[in-house]
Order: C-alpha cells, then structure tokens, then sequence
C-alpha cells in the first residue's frame, strides 16, 4: 500500500515539474507567439476587405507574463469611408486571460489532457462605443471566445456572439439569438475549418414614408474548409445555407424564401486554378402561394495560379493607397501604372491567356409552378497574337468560342402574369386566367416576331456558337459582321428603326446613321 502511495506521490511531483516547466517555457515563447499572430491576422484581414474600402487593424497593446497565466490587451481599428455622421473610425479592445501549458487548468477541469502551449479566453471590453451591446447582451458579455494554441502553433477553439434584444435607433428593434463559430487553423493558418450557426435574427424597422418593415432570418450555417494553395488565395470549399427569410412591408402579404444558399469551391491542379460558385433559392412564395426558385452556377476552369496572385498583388498595390486615403477622408491618389507595371500586367495577361482559361454560366435557371426559364453561357479565351491589334480583331483572337443558350417554357410567362396579378391584389380567377392565357400567346409571339427566338414544342429556344470567325445562330451559319448587321436589323425592327422617312433633323434619305 505504501509503494502504491509512493508512486503516485511520484507521479503527482512528475506532473507537477512538467507543468511548471511547460509554464515557463510557454511564458518565454508568448510574446513572440502573440505578435506573430497579430501580424498574420493583419495581412489576412487586408486581403479580406481589399476593394471594399474599408481598413482594420489589429495591435497587441499589453501582455503582462506570470508564471501560469497572462493576460493580453488588443485594440481593433476599423476604418470606413465616411457617410452622413456615421463614425469613421472605431475602436473595439479585448482583454484575452491565457492559462500556460502543457496542462492549463480550464482544460483539465474539462477532463482534456492533450498538452498545449496555452489555454486563451478572451471577451470584447466594454468601451463608449460598445456599451450599448452590453446592454443589449443584458449584462452579458457580447463577444467571447476560448481556444488553444497547440505547440506547433495550431489553434483551435469557439467563438460566441451573445444574444442580443436592443433598439439601435427609436423606430428599429433587433433580436438576435446568439451565434456561435467553431474554428481549428494550423500554423501561420494555412488550413482553416469553420463551422457555425444562428437560430434566428429579427428586425424590425420603418422606411422614410414611416412603412414598417420586418426581416426575420431563421436556420443559418456557415461551413468552411480551405488551404492556401500556391498562392495567397485560399483552396477548398465554402458554404452560407439559410432556412428561411421573410420579409413583410406595412400591411402586404409576406413575401418567404426558403432554403437560400450560396456555396462555393475552389482547387489547383498542375498551377492551373479551377472553381464553382452558385447561388441557390429553394422557393419564394408571396401570401403563403409558391412564386419561383432560383438556381445559378459559375464555374471557372485553366487560370494560371501565378498570374492570377501576381494580378492581385499589382491590383493590392494600387487601390491599398485609394482606400487608406477615403479612410482617412483625404484625397485619394491618382491610379496610374509606371511603364514597369505596364509591362508586368502585360506579361501576366499574355501567361494567364496562355492557358486558355475558361467562364461558365453553367446555368441560371428561373423554376415555377409548370416551367422553367433557363440561360447558359461557355466562353473559351486565348492569347492574341498581340495586344497591339485593333479592337475588333484583337476580341476576336481573344475569345477562342463562346456558346450560349437561352431556353423559356411557355408556361413561365403565363406563371408570371398570375404573380403579377397576386402582387397587385387582383382575386378573381376567371380574369387572372385569362389574362395569364392571352398574355402568354402576346409574349411569346412579339418574342418570336424579333427573329431572335424560335419555338420548340412550348418553348422558345435561342442558340449561339462562335468559334473560328464564324457564328452560328439558331442554326444559320454566318459570318461575324453579318451577324451583328442581323441582329441590328431585328433591333431595328422591333424599335422602329430609322429609315427614309424617319430620319434624324439635318440629314439625307439614305445616309448612315447608327
């Protein structure tokens, strides 16, 4: 019994020479750690907000070491082009309580030994300017989060938006139920999973007539697992989903959309990038009666990885000056290329055409009741033989082959007509009917006197393949100056036209005019 109680006494001194140990040394390597971070968190949020012309920054203002524990003060500057008197600057502090490793205590008392370097729990401090989330918290702290950052410098952790019910001005209300995001990011963040959610967001307001408005969100995700690849660009996939979202306006029916999404992915193979980005509506429906869906899908394929980050660092360079100064509300500096820059987008244009990247609109799709109205556009590019040539040709050399498809069921004007009818408040049914009905054949035949469109059965089709100088439409082969003095003429057409006896003041019958 005494040998037992020896060992453990022993193992119990063991541990608490490792901690102590490991406390030290995480001590020693923390402010190194933190600034690092820092500075990665600047340049990530730089890249971020680039073109939106908005600046943030985040400092490092305090950490006062322990032996066990730290504690760390942040300020987060946020810039933004001033508008009527919002503010233009605002600062938000954080006050971060770090537990040292290899076994913080927070962890232990979860029953979590895996060792880290240290255990953070921060939470937004209560300022002029963010006391009134405060209140609206109910006393609770806003913004907080825990996590931990392992030895090799990954870090992982949660990050909690308190739920909120405030007034921000005397005619809104908001009612936020809390979200929370769960993140686990390698070192220097080279890959990152995110996955949060919010149950629901409620607002309600007036326009400047004193209308009421409501939006209410309900079921929202966000999913999120990238890498940076090549460049610094990140790769992988990304996801928003919302349930629903309603909005009413005074005394209106409510007009719902259901399951809203939008998703993307990202992927390098061979230096060459390729993606898919689409934007998705389940149903939209208007006093409770199903109006229409809507799908989109781009996709992108063959983009040289390096010319596309070289883009983006001449294009960070120029309009990183533009947006500090609207930050600072002084005049900005004139965007203009040297003749070094010149040459170097040259050059990186010339690379990314090398590779014949391709632009999808897979689809955009418009789905109703009893059809659907759909467009599809594939365009193929290559490098000219220079960019010197005139701008006709040099478009013409450019774009490799393009297609394009355009396709309306008949039936989707007549689904229009009736969702016209309902927005207005129209209720007989007969009439609704026989306006859809009558309405329809009058669409879809000024459609077809344009020449632009033919029928199919019930659906009005439109088709164009360009490829070698040649375009064939709907069938017709021609060449491509005889296609845009054919389409002119169809314009022409359905606008009027001007021929002889409709010629502009000051000209001749017979004499050109666009």
């Amino acid at each position: 019994m005494n040998k037992i109680a020896g060992i453990v006494a022993g193992v119990v001194v063991a541990v608490g020479v490792i901690s102590t140990a490991g406390a030290w040394y995480t001590g020693t390597q923390l402010p190194g750690v933190l600034q690092n971070a820092v500075e990665e968190a600047n340049r990530q949020g730089q890249d971020a907000l680039l073109g939106t012309g908005y600046a943030g920054k985040l400092e490092l203002v305090s950490l006062e070491t322990r032996l066990f524990t730290s504690t760390a003060h942040y300020r987060f500057s946020f810039d933004m082009p001033v508008e009527g008197d919002a503010p233009r600057h605002v600062e938000i502090l954080l006050v971060d309580n770090i537990e040292h490793g290899p076994l913080p205590v927070s962890r232990l008392k979860r029953l979590n030994l895996w060792p880290v370097m240290a255990a953070s729990n921060y939470a937004l401090q209560a300022t002029d300017f963010t006391q009134p989330w405060f209140d609206a918290a109910k006393g609770a702290t806003p913004v907080s989060g825990q996590g931990a950052v392992g030895y090799d410098l990954s870090t992982r952790g949660t990050l909690v938006f308190a739920p909120l019910d405030f007034a921000p001005t005397p005619i809104a209300t908001v009612k936020f139920s809390g979200m929370t995001l769960d993140f686990d990011a390698s070192r220097h963040a080279r890959n990152v999973v995110v996955n949060g959610s919010m149950d629901s967001l409620l607002v309600h307001l007036a326009n400047d007539q004193g209308t009421p408005i409501t939006a209410e969100l309900r079921g929202l995700t966000v999913a999120s697992d990238q890498h940076l690849g090549s460049g610094d660009f990140y790769l992988g996939d990304s996801s928003l989903m919302l349930a629903t979202l309603q909005l009413n306006m005074g005394d209106k029916p409510a007009v719902l959309a259901k399951n809203v999404s939008q998703f993307g992915s990202l992927d390098e193979a061979g230096g060459l990038l390729c993606g898919r980005f689409g934007y998705d509506v389940g149903m939209v429906s208007y006093d409770g009666k199903d109006v229409a869906g809507m799908h989109m899908l781009w996709t992108a394929k063959n983009f040289d990885a390096s010319a596309v980050q070289s883009l983006i660092e001449l294009y960070r360079d120029k309009v990183a000056p533009v947006q500090h100064a609207q930050a600072a509300n002084e005049e900005a500096p004139q965007v203009a290329l040297t003749a070094a820059e010149e040459q170097r987008l040259k050059t990186d244009l010339e690379k990314l055409l090398s590779a014949k990247p391709q632009i999808a609109l897979e689809k955009y799709s418009i789905n109703t009741s009893n059809g659907e109205a759909s467009l599809s556009l594939h365009v193929d590019l290559s490098k000219p033989a220079s960019f010197e040539l005139p701008q006709p040709e040099l478009a013409k050399q450019m774009i490799a082959q393009l297609d394009a498809k355009l396709s309306i069921d008949k039936a989707v004007i007549g689904d229009g007509i009736r969702a016209q009818a309902q927005f207005d408040g129209q209720t007989d049914a007969k009439t609704i009917e026989d306006q859809a009905a009558m309405l329809t054949e009058m669409g879809s035949g000024m459609a077809l006197g344009t020449g632009l469109l033919t029928l199919e059965g019930d659906t009005l089709k439109s088709s164009l393949h360009y490829a070698n100088d040649k375009v064939t439409f709907n069938g017709q082969v021609m060449s491509v100056e005889e296609f845009a003095m054919f389409v002119m003429s169809k314009v022409n057409g359905v606008t009027g036209g001007v021929g002889a006896g409709n010629q502009p003041d000051g000209s001749t019958p017979g004499e050109s005019y666009p």
